[in-house]
């Protein structure tokens, strides 16, 4: 060791420091207090042997300026004193030292006292060490949080929770959460949404969950059902994550236009719709995604109507299960009576507010999250007349045509509308107008599904409880479904005023009375159905059946032609 001696009588001086260089160590002498300061500025020895009564500065003003110097450190002092007085040993150990000897002292006694403080000094210089790797891992780690952090914000496209029918909330265990929510409007302008649970808390958990974020985005823009949605984060889940991992998720579809949500749950609590009348559970519920093979996964959708002003609420196993500090949970029944007695417009607030009253100062256990949409009819333009004029000079040559035909295996199987779409999408004129495309194909290819091959009554609707039993009747019908086809068909044409895209739709069905739907409607019947061909009509510039009601054709206007 580096040892700093101080020591104003030079034959003790001379003695003590062979002494210390017998024991192998390094030695700097200084005659007086002062002298001894300066140098422990200079060499910052690892040990400061001083006597009491030094010269300058005495022991005591020495050892209390180098402990200043020293600190944050320790700084090891040995007193060599000429006086076994328990007062001066006293007031030594007070202005930090941390040995007494009495002269005289034998080399073995001082060697001994050293090797106490050696130890000591060692334990503090790997306990220093070790502070300054967990500084470096520490600031490794901000860092990532920091980067981290910032690809999650990106990959969340927080701007898609801007929706006005959205209102949600976060509460994360840690830093990171692993419960993402995330909204995104399809086409037709009905709301998509998400809520996934990762396995886990923190970085790892949100780590889980990025899997499901693109495709979810990426098929709700291509206007896929949430079921086909579904089946692909399933899927994704499987391929990406380890075998230990999965993700608790809730898909849902609020059409707002047909007054109708459409679920996937995967291991969330049930979600809850809240009316005017009452609340409803969406019970169906299944293995959460990244557990079964394709080939095994249910991607069946439980589906309920509502009419406007309802409230539909999706929400993690974090919320239930928040324990306040007595280790109790908030619990179904105390989430159940907010949501019920609260009123529409305070019922998200009321909610925050209960569970984070409850939980109040206890250490959270799991990320809670909540999730509400506000199900309400925005409204739309009113629908214009049929058969409404076509621009002279209209081409009857296509740019291009293309053309798809499902037997009853493919309709069972294939989402047919976000292919054609996004076939047409690569043509520029098309593009601009992809979302009344995917109006026009997905009304024309629904009411030929359901009116000319599975022949649903839309009457049903019209009963209590009726827009479940038209739901439930058309999956059974289309599990069943073995004959039968439909034929779209896609062709640009250009004319002097610009591009237009005709949309034939054909079924081997007999048809259906679309005269029943009386012209003159108003988009705000109460009527249950119908709304399809209204909105068709708004946004066409033609649309024609034919007499048996199973060939329509839509033509809609694209704007000034651009080249191909």
């Amino acid at each position: 060791m580096k040892i700093l001696l101080i020591e104003d009588k030079a034959d003790e001086q001379f003695r003590t420091e062979r002494e210390l260089r017998d024991l192998g160590h390094t030695v700097i002498a200084a005659g007086s207090g002062t002298e001894g300061l300066e140098l422990y500025r200079c060499e910052r020895p690892d040990v400061v042997i001083t006597g009491i009564y030094t010269t300058g500065l005495d022991g005591f003003a020495l050892t209390r300026a180098i402990q200043a110097l020293a600190a944050p450190r320790w700084q090891p002092v040995l007193f060599l004193s000429d006086h076994a007085d328990d007062e001066l040993e006293v007031r030594a150990l007070q202005v930090g030292a941390d040995t007494y000897v009495v002269k005289p002292v034998s080399p073995e006694v001082l060697g001994a006292r050293l090797e106490v403080l050696q130890r000591t000094l060692r334990m503090q210089q790997l306990a220093e060490g070790r502070a300054q790797q967990l500084e470096r891992y520490y600031r490794a780690e901000e860092d990532e949080k920091r980067i981290a952090g910032h690809l999650m914000q990106r990959v969340l496209r927080g701007t898609q929770l801007e929706d006005p029918a959205v209102r949600h909330w976060i509460s994360a265990a840690t830093v990171f959460s692993g419960d993402i929510v995330a909204a995104q409007r399809t086409p037709s302008g009905a709301l998509h949404v998400l809520l996934a649970d990762g396995t886990g808390h923190g970085l790892a958990a949100s780590i889980n969950v990025l899997p499901v974020l693109a495709p979810f985005y990426r098929m709700s823009e291509k206007g896929y059902g949430v079921d086909a949605i579904a089946r692909e984060l399933n899927a994704k889940v499987k391929n990406f994550l380890p075998g230990d991992r999965f993700v608790a998720a809730t898909l849902a579809v609020i059409d707002m236009r047909e007054r109708v949500i459409g679920v996937w749950n995967g291991g969330n609590p049930e979600p809850v719709l809240i009316g005017p009348h009452g609340s409803r559970a969406f019970t169906l519920r299944h293995v959460p995604l990244g557990v079964l093979p394709d080939e095994e996964f249910d991607d069946t959708l439980d589906a309920h109507g509502f009419v406007d002003g309802s409230q539909f609420f999706v929400y993690s196993d974090g919320l239930v299960e928040a324990e306040n500090a007595a280790g109790e949970t908030f619990g179904d029944e105390r989430l159940a009576g907010v949501l019920v007695n609260a009123e529409a417009a305070d019922r998200f607030d009321a909610l925050k507010t209960a569970v984070t009253g409850h939980v109040g100062g206890a250490a959270a256990h799991d990320d809670i999250s909540i999730l509400m949409v506000e199900c309400r009819w925005p409204g739309e333009a009113p629908p214009a007349a049929v058969g409404r004029v076509l621009p002279g000079g209209l081409s009857q040559h296509a740019n291009w045509r293309s053309s798809l035909r499902l037997t009853a295996a493919e309709i069972r199987q294939v989402d047919a509308v976000p292919l054609l779409l996004s076939l047409a999408g690569q043509f520029e004129p098309v593009r601009r107008g992809s979302d009344r495309l995917f109006v026009i194909l997905s009304e024309l290819y629904n009411n030929a599904l359901d009116h000319g091959l599975l022949r649903l009554d839309s009457r049903l609707k019209l009963h209590p409880e009726g827009m479940e039993a038209y739901l439930g009747e058309r999956q059974e019908r289309l599990a069943g479904l073995d004959h039968g086809e439909i034929e779209l068909e896609l062709e640009q044409l250009g004319g002097r005023d610009g591009a237009w895209l005709r949309v034939s739709c054909r079924d081997s069905g007999p048809g259906f009375d679309h005269a029943a739907f009386d012209l003159g409607a108003t988009r705000d019947s109460e009527m249950p159905f119908g709304r399809g061909l209204l909105l068709l009509r708004a946004i066409c510039a033609d649309l024609r059946f034919n007499v048996e009601g199973n060939h329509v054709t839509a033509t809609l206007a694209l704007g000034q032609s651009g080249s191909q």
